[in-house]
């Protein structure tokens, strides 16, 4: 086994040490040093040496890690004490940090009796993903601020098997066997996880697939039975699929969204704090064109911090080249993984330079079987949950920032955790070039990516906005019609991408049914589109969120509920708010964003905004210009690429008394039907706009 250097709360790697007596809980005559950033490690041995008159060769350096700057300074025997050494290095000008080298006991190889045949946690041959060096930073099961990390096996498992039970997710907040919805989640009976098919919470998955997935991901670790799985003590949350249609698989990933974003809107007091889904199971050489409700999902789960582990194909084919389903999903929130095995390679499952994420253990991997058992078995499908696992284990660093990311920014923490992931990997076997990262996961790399990066994590740019539609303002209730969704006409998917607008990295493109099911003021009227703009060139769009848009004028996430985050350090930006057939807005002054929720109430008529007239002024209220039916920068009623003809032609061109039912941008008044002619039509409402007196004149978009 091997010994390990902690580095302290922050800093943690290992090395091989060397063969020397021990003094106290750190080796004598060694210093850890971080260099600073033009540091040199060749000067500080010169100089120090000079300095505490060790004769040359007698004060030596060795690089430990060079992404960090940090070296090992040897004193091979002058007579010199440690803290002399110690504090000579950590007042030379080129040290950043110096401190003892210290050691830590091999003290957290689990005591699990089948753990010896785990050869994906530690394997002689280093072929493994280091879980035990990772163990020894944490085990997992909750955070820093003390809350249960799950996991949703998108499958069910047995959740009595002696491995198992103890880590089975149960929702404390329901009441079993009442037949009432005691936590208002939408889910009756929900104590065990959810059944989707059946409609109540029996998961029990008849074959061992599932729980044998099950078992990689957290299988209870040092308990003296059996395996252990990446994390010892998450929490497992069973959805048992049913039969696999592509409905059934929403329906799966709607509960751990939904108890996700319960726990994000409760501050960690209901839901569940879900971090990543497992699938294994999927549809081999399939378009993920074809599948676009299914992909959008991942973009859905992934605003609401969850990311999503899926296995990709078993048959050796190139999935850039063939597809595959869900492991072709463009989403950054699916992560895609194929299986390698004791040599560090890939030989019978899928691969894709853009497609295929990373690699992990999944060839003769000892888990947890049926029937209380254990198994020895192969596939994408035990890979994938492992990689969920290590995901899981991510977010139980001893990392205090990372812990209250979860909670600021759900999103920027998932982002955050996936970074880390990848950054972990290591390049080994035949995984270069045939996978997006071009290796296999390792725990114990990812967990020292996260703790060197502890600092950097805090919330990005968090909007929260108001804003009015004219064409769906009522001035009697002070609120918008939400016609379009009460009329089941508003898209899940977002329409700015096909309508041709231009946007930078949006990561919000759908949302989900449930939050199109709302009623009231928090009704949805429509989709928004909120940039964030340079302070300094505000032509320069820095950041696109399609966002939705509520009766009371709340602009809030797809998710129903958040505000509009953006993965932008903190800083000065415009905000705009923009829609598919009305003019933009935006701030006059940029605003400082980070460290909380900048609110930009654009219904205020007080709100300085960009350029003159930016917004229609009545009843003490702004509303957005009705009548840009094409998506340009100007309101014309008359003339060529006008804003009236488009509305004649959605009718039929013919008869000017027809009427077009749909979510069109001929829709002027936002009420679900294009009308030309006659009472609350769309057209008048762009003359109106223009001025009202000269047909031929225009209104231009307020921003630049």
């Amino acid at each position: 086994m091997r010994s390990f250097l902690l580095l302290a709360a922050t800093l943690i790697g290992h090395a091989a040490l060397a063969q020397k007596p021990v003094q106290g809980d750190h080796l004598p005559g060694h210093v850890l040093a971080m260099l600073a950033p033009d540091g040199s490690a060749d000067v500080v041995v010169l100089e120090v040496a000079s300095t505490l008159g060790i004769p040359p060769g007698g004060l030596v350096a060795r690089e430990v890690s060079a992404p960090m700057r940090i070296h090992l300074f040897e004193n091979r025997g002058a007579p010199i004490a440690d803290e002399v050494l110690l504090r000579a290095v950590q007042e030379h000008p080129h040290v950043a940090i110096a401190q003892p080298d210290r050691v830590i006991e091999e003290r957290l190889v689990p005591d699990d009796t089948q753990y010896a045949q785990q050869w994906h946690h530690a394997d002689p041959e280093d072929n493994d993903i280091d879980s035990d060096l990772a163990w020894n930073i944490t085990t997992g099961g909750t955070t820093p601020l003390g809350h249960d990390i799950v996991v949703a096996i998108i499958e069910g498992f047995d959740r009595t098997h002696p491995d198992l039970n103890a880590n089975a997710w149960v929702n404390i907040h329901e009441i079993d066997n009442n037949g009432v919805d005691d936590d208002g989640n939408g889910y009756i009976d929900d104590v065990n996880g959810w059944n989707p098919s059946a409609g109540n919470d029996n998961t029990l998955f008849s074959g061992s697939h599932g729980t044998s997935c099950a078992g990689m991901t957290g299988a209870r670790g040092n308990n003296a039975t059996g395996v252990a799985g990446a994390n010892w003590n998450v929490k497992l949350m069973p959805v048992r699929i049913g039969s696999l249609t592509e409905a059934n698989v929403i329906a799966s990933y709607t509960y751990p969204l939904v108890q996700r974003r319960r726990w994000n809107a409760s501050n960690g007091t209901q839901g569940a704090f879900v971090v990543a889904t497992s699938s294994s199971w999927g549809i081999d050489n399939a378009n993920a064109a074809n599948y676009p409700l299914w992909c959008a999902f991942y973009d859905t789960l992934g605003a609401a911090g969850v990311l999503n582990a899926g296995a990709t194909a078993n048959n050796n084919v190139n999935i850039d080249a063939v597809g595959d389903m869900p492991t072709a999903c463009g989403s950054p929130y699916m992560i895609s993984v194929t299986a390698t095995n004791s040599s560090d390679q890939r030989t019978f499952s899928g691969y894709g330079l853009t497609t295929i994420d990373v690699g992990a253990p999944g060839s003769s991997v000892r888990t947890t079987g049926s029937s209380g058992g254990y198994t020895t078995t192969s596939g994408t499908s035990f890979a994938t949950p492992l990689t969920a696992g290590v995901i899981a284990l991510l977010y139980s660093a001893p990392c205090t920032a990372l812990a209250q990311l979860t909670l600021d920014d759900p999103q920027a923490a998932a982002d955050a955790v996936r970074a880390a992931l990848f950054a972990g990997v290591e390049q080994v076997g035949n995984l270069p070039g045939q996978t997006v990262t071009g290796g296999r996961i390792n725990a114990h790399n990812s967990l020292q990516h996260v703790l060197a990066q502890c600092a950097t994590y805090a919330p990005g740019a968090l909007v929260g906005g108001s804003v009015f539609l004219e064409g769906a303002y009522d001035s009697g209730s002070g609120l918008m019609r939400d016609d379009l969704r009460a009329q089941g006409l508003l898209p899940l998917t977002e329409p700015y991408t096909a309508a041709g607008f231009v946007m930078v990295n949006n990561s919000t493109p759908s949302t989900t049914a449930p939050v199109l099911a709302v009623t009231g003021t928090d009704a949805i009227v429509d989709w928004v589109l909120v940039e964030l703009r340079a302070s300094g060139d505000p032509t320069q769009v820095l950041g696109s969120r399609t966002a939705l848009l509520q009766r009371d004028g709340d602009i809030v996430s797809v998710d129903g509920t958040s505000p509009v985050s953006f993965d932008l350090p903190a800083g000065s930006y415009h905000v705009a708010v923009r829609h598919r057939n009305h003019l933009g807005m935006m701030t006059a002054a940029p605003l400082a964003l980070g460290g909380g929720v900048a609110v930009v109430d654009m219904t205020d008529p007080a709100t300085p905004t960009w350029g003159t007239d930016a917004g229609k002024e009545t009843g003490g209220v702004r509303l957005l210009w009705a009548g840009n039916v094409l998506p340009d920068d100007r309101l014309k009623y008359a003339g060529g690429s006008n804003d009236r003809d488009p509305i004649l032609v959605r009718i039929g061109g013919a008869v000017p008394t027809g009427t077009a039912t749909g979510y069109f941008s001929e829709d002027v008044n936002l009420n679900g039907q294009v009308k030309y002619a006659g009472s609350a039509n769309d057209r008048d409402p762009v003359l109106v706009n223009v001025g009202g007196a000269v047909p031929t004149a225009t209104r231009v978009e307020q921003l630049p």
